[in-house]
């Protein structure tokens, strides 16, 4: 059990320091195989390097047609669109409620966390200037929407985290809808009335929009996106994949496929340089994908040491209930791992077949699982997080904690709820 705490500190420790994921993965690895007494070179070639190859094998399809859909999303100005569309209905009044559910209505529909940041900002900025609520809460309200209830909680999306948890525990993405939809509207409830409460707290305060030389070429984007395709054709690919994975109950691969085909159809004026896209998807995909894997490729070694099974029985016997001892497991895993994905592949990889054994349904495990993906995955050094504040031009001093609300506090809140539900609605 030791030897477990000295490689994840480890892990966490180089994550931190922006050492490459691939050497982070390998080098935790190898520490937690010698210091567990396991054959070094064996834990690596096999069981490492099993548990990353499976990860692939079984996702990286997801991950590049996600990528892919994302990409014609936003070259396309759909996602833009649809953005601005609902910035513009909900006024300056509710600005910061445009811009979460902007956000959200795009991740929910399966377009990738960080093109919708991309995508978003700039318009988000130019309803903050309309509004003139400080850019210090921008980050925070667009993590609000993108890193919390949409993507993780509610169930049907194709989001990566809702979908991960199909091949290890052979449910669909409708699994736990009642559990999930309680715990998602939960969430979003938090979400709203917190941000609402900061911006008028703001204004009371005297706190305005404040402009400098990055945020007015920001500005002048925004300006640019006038020639958008209707938002009500946009939205239409997203309502497809829906209705193709929920509705007709297609593989998330072919529903993902009817998105890009309909969106490819619907604005192929806006299809140009295909070489470039399908380019772009590739290499974005492959990056995601082995960032992830290798980290997943850890927990299979951490899975075969003998500390393990003492682990997993630890926190069973301070978690009480085994839905409370998943949950927590998944989300310190997601913390350590600064990624929702990467804690949430290890959990199944480690624990699903021993949860699954003791006879607990497996929807439970995967809207728990999905859940608590989302609660510890957005510490200061997530790359998500890393990326939104570089992008909006602030430091985690200035605008971390905005962050840190809705999509740690608030999601541990939502892991909570949809465990109590769980124990309610799927007694063991």
């Amino acid at each position: 059990m030791l030897a477990i705490l000295i490689s994840i500190i480890l892990l966490v420790v180089l994550a931190f320091k922006r050492v490459n994921i691939v050497v982070v993965g390998i080098v935790s690895a190898s520490v937690m195989a010698l210091l567990s007494g396991q054959p070094l070179i064996s834990a690596i070639k096999d069981d490492y390097m099993s548990g990353a190859a499976g990860f692939v094998h079984a996702n990286f399809l997801i991950f590049f047609f996600s990528v892919l859909f994302g990409r014609i999303m936003e070259l396309t100005g759909a996602a833009a669109s649809i953005s601005k569309f609902l910035a513009d209905k909900l006024g300056e009044k509710y600005a910061i409620l445009g811009v979460i559910f902007a956000g959200a209505i795009l991740v929910y529909g399966g377009v990738t966390t960080l093109v919708v940041v991309f995508s978003l900002y700039p318009i988000a900025l130019d309803l903050f200037k309309k509004a003139n609520l400080p850019r210090y809460l921008l980050p925070g309200a667009i993590a609000g929407g993108c890193f919390t209830f949409a993507c993780a909680n509610f169930p049907g999306t194709p989001n990566l985290v809702n979908v991960i948890p199909i091949p290890y525990l052979g449910t669909t993405s409708m699994a736990a809808p009642l559990a999930g939809c309680i715990t998602g509207v939960a969430v979003m409830l938090l979400v709203i009335f917190y941000f609402l409460w900061e911006a008028k707290r703001a204004r009371s305060k005297g706190m305005g929009f404040i402009e400098d030389e990055n945020v007015k070429e920001s500005l002048g984007k925004a300006e640019q996106l006038e020639n958008l395709p209707s938002p009500f054709l946009a939205v239409l690919p997203i309502v497809l994949i829906l209705i193709v994975l929920n509705i007709l109950k297609q593989d998330v691969i072919v529903a993902m496929i009817t998105g890009i085909l309909l969106c490819s159809i619907l604005f192929y004026k806006n299809v140009n340089n295909v070489r470039e896209i399908f380019n772009y998807s590739a290499k974005n995909a492959a990056i995601a994908i082995i960032n992830t894997a290798v980290v997943v490729g850890f927990g299979s070694v951490v899975k075969n040491s003998t500390g393990f099974a003492d682990l997993l029985s630890l926190t069973d016997s301070i978690g009480g209930h085994p839905y409370v001892s998943f949950g927590t497991m998944t989300t310190l895993l997601a913390g350590a791992c600064g990624s929702g994905s990467g804690g949430l592949g290890i959990a199944l990889e480690t624990m699903a077949d021993k949860y699954l054994a003791m006879g607990i349904n497996p929807e439970v495990l995967h809207r728990i699982g999905s859940t608590a993906s989302v609660g510890l995955d957005s510490l200061p050094h997530n790359g998500a997080v890393i990326t939104l504040l570089t992008i909006s031009g602030l430091t985690h001093k200035e605008a971390y904690k905005y962050i840190m609300v809705p999509t740690v506090i608030f999601t541990l809140i939502g892991l909570a709820v949809c465990i109590g539900i769980c124990i309610l609605l799927y007694p063991i």
